[in-house]
């Protein structure tokens, strides 16, 4: 009987380490660029187009294996979760508790990797539209220059105003 439920719970993990995996891969390779860009001055939009398609690919070949090795990342991470927790488990309360543990883990492991997952979509989105913007710029292409937030000074300070300059030091 103690045989049969180590089994059960043998197989219980391994499918919460399947499941984990499963929900943890969701980086995928960038569908198309987010960066807007308009031709350059007298281009026919035939010539746009070609650029287009050029730099598209070359977009995707600097990010090529990005999505892979981020997937692998998150699946390593709930692998990593589930283990601990089944031994964390076993510790603590044998068979049973190494299958609650193990499902535990898996849980966290799932979560950790689902954030990590989410965090690369983003970096390799922007890592593509960079390299498309990049491209479509040494073409002849108009490409928007990114916005950079204002910048205000510290709380409490405050520069003079033009013209007004403080004193010099005394002298020594």
């Amino acid at each position: 009987m103690s045989e049969h439920r180590t089994m059960t719970g043998m197989r219980n993990v391994t499918l919460t380490v399947m499941v984990a995996g499963l929900l943890c891969s969701c980086v995928t390779p960038p569908m198309g660029p987010t960066v807007p860009v308009m031709p350059g001055p007298n281009k026919s939009l035939q010539a746009f187009q070609q650029d287009e398609t050029v730099c598209e690919d070359y977009a995707s070949r600097r990010v090529a294996g990005g999505a892979e090795a981020a997937n692998n990342t998150a699946i390593g991470e709930g692998i990593l979760g589930t283990v601990l927790g089944a031994g964390l488990g076993a510790a603590v309360g044998g068979g049973r508790g190494a299958a609650i543990g193990a499902a535990s883990g898996a849980v966290v492991g799932t979560a950790v990797g689902s954030n990590t997952s989410a965090s690369a979509q983003f970096t390799l989105q922007q890592r593509y539209d960079m390299a498309f913007a990049q491209c479509m710029s040494t073409k002849g292409d108009q490409v928007p220059r990114p916005r950079h937030p204002r910048r205000y000074p510290p709380p409490g300070y405050y520069p003079p105003p033009p013209g007004v300059y403080p004193p010099p030091p005394p002298p020594g």
